[in-house]
């Protein structure tokens, strides 16, 4: 099916529209841009293209970011708040508006805000890429990290993390865990904050198109009777 192909490879052609002037090959032709990414992704030279858009930004992931820990589900009472935990990150879609737990408010634990960019920091799960922007404040779990945005588009954000392969640099020598070690230097290139917008919301759409008709393609399925 067309609405299935990777979200990865759709990165790839937009950022070889849209990259510019950024060591990547670009080239300035009166104040607008031939943006093509690195020979070695093998792009055709049919996605050349002229676009008025200044330079993508390098910066360090840590710069970007606050990283939020969690707690054990021991450090709280029944609730309302959302207490999220890794085996709640099997919904499709990339917002978490649910948890099988609901928590009472701990003053000793900061909450992780709306908006923040959660996922699995040890054990097979972090190879999931079960990346999820949270749609509600919340708690989460201590296997779990939150990266709260600071200048940067949650969308965009959560693109960046779940395509581009951070978590193959987590430590993967004994359980696979990814810690502050790794996000702090990790560097990532990053646009104006109109055109993180545009790409998050664009791939945002994309992503819950590819969720419905998933959904869409089981349940036609489950109606189906089975031949043998």
């Amino acid at each position: 099916m067309a609405c299935e192909v990777s979200l990865q490879s759709l990165l790839a052609t937009l950022i070889a529209i849209s990259v510019a002037n950024n060591g990547n090959g670009s080239a300035q032709v009166a104040g607008r841009c031939i943006a093509y990414v690195r020979p070695a992704t093998r792009i055709p030279s049919t996605l050349l293209h002229l676009v008025p858009m200044p330079a993508w930004e390098q910066r360090k992931l840590g710069e970007i970011v606050s990283i939020g820990a969690g707690a054990p589900p021991s450090a709280f009472s029944a609730g309302n708040f959302l207490y999220v935990k890794v085996d709640d990150l099997n919904e499709s879609s990339h917002f978490q508006f649910d948890s099988a737990q609901r928590v009472d408010a701990n003053t000793a634990v900061k909450p992780i805000r709306k908006g923040s960019i959660i996922f699995a920091k040890r054990g097979a799960a972090i190879l999931g890429n079960k990346v999820r922007v949270l749609g509600k404040t919340a708690y989460i779990d201590t296997n779990m990290m939150a990266l709260e945005p600071r200048g940067v588009d949650a969308d965009f954000l959560w693109l960046f993390i779940n395509q581009t392969g951070l978590y193959r640099i987590a430590d993967t020598s004994t359980i696979p865990q990814i810690n502050n070690k790794h996000i702090e230097p990790y560097p990532v290139d990053i646009p104006n904050m109109a055109e993180q917008q545009a790409i998050g919301t664009f791939f945002s759409r994309l992503d819950d198109l590819i969720t419905l008709h998933q959904r869409k393609r089981l349940s036609i399925r489950q109606r189906s009777p089975v031949w043998s």
